[in-house]
């Protein structure tokens, strides 16, 4: 009598055979079943409606569009720096204010200004460093402000704008990142442009790129220069935003 060939099949001839018996139900290829969907391991950085969640690219932008990189009050002392409006700053990196945001009651921002004095920026940091030199450090630096600013954003959209104006702000990119810039202004300058949507959204008011316009507007008229010439950035960049 004639033995039977005994087949032994390997742990990889299983799993060929089970995706394709799951390929031919699913109506997929064995190739489409073996890729990986890189996006799923990805952060994604924007909803579904359109809105940035990945707050640290915001930041980013902000950054590099907007805050700029270092200053300490002795550049103005010494001549290195000569833009009078610069008189009432305190040592900024990366539109971080050690003075007037008062970072360092914070865990986060604590370690951020200990590396900054690490470096002993004050001497040997130009004016406007954006460390292009030193991008790890310049990494962990805007790591940590995402740390320290998500939080109070969070807080000022709770606090300051209606549930209908923060719905809409949350799920329109211009108005986010307007509001996300707001909240490196400080609360004030956060209270008095929420106060201007607020009003807007209670009298009908609820298209976004119409609020995004007079979120600009206000701001021209703002009646602060700094203020102000954010804003022509803003309107300058305009869907490049994010």
């Amino acid at each position: 009598m004639k033995k039977k060939k005994v087949v032994r099949l390997t742990e990889q001839d299983l799993v060929n055979i089970i995706k394709n018996m799951i390929g031919g139900i699913a109506g997929v290829s064995l190739d489409d079943l073996g890729k990986t969907d890189s996006t799923s391991t990805k952060t994604k950085t924007s909803s579904s409606s359109g809105a940035p969640s990945d707050f640290g690219k915001v930041v980013d932008k902000i950054i590099d569009e907007f805050e700029g990189g270092y200053y300490h009050p002795d550049m103005l002392k010494d001549g290195r720096v000569k833009d009078s409006r610069y008189g009432g700053s305190g040592e900024t990196m990366f539109g971080m204010d050690r003075q007037a945001g008062k970072q360092e009651s914070t865990s986060a921002g604590k370690e951020f200004w200990d590396m900054v004095d690490k470096e002993n920026a004050r001497s040997n940091w130009k004016y406007n460093y954006m460390l292009k030199d030193n991008p790890a450090l310049a990494g962990r630096l805007k790591g940590l402000i995402v740390q320290i600013m998500e939080p109070l954003f969070n807080q000022y959209m709770e606090k300051y704008l209606t549930p209908e104006s923060r719905e809409i702000v949350k799920n329109n990119p211009k108005l986010f990142f307007n509001f996300v810039y707001a909240t490196y202004n400080g609360p004030g300058w956060f209270d008095k442009f929420a106060k201007i949507i607020n009003n807007e959204v209670a009298n009908g008011n609820t298209n976004p790129d119409s609020l995004a316009d007079i979120d600009i507007m206000n701001r021209k008229n703002s009646g602060n220069s700094l203020i102000a010439q954010g804003a022509r950035k803003l309107e300058k960049i305009g869907d490049t935003l994010v």
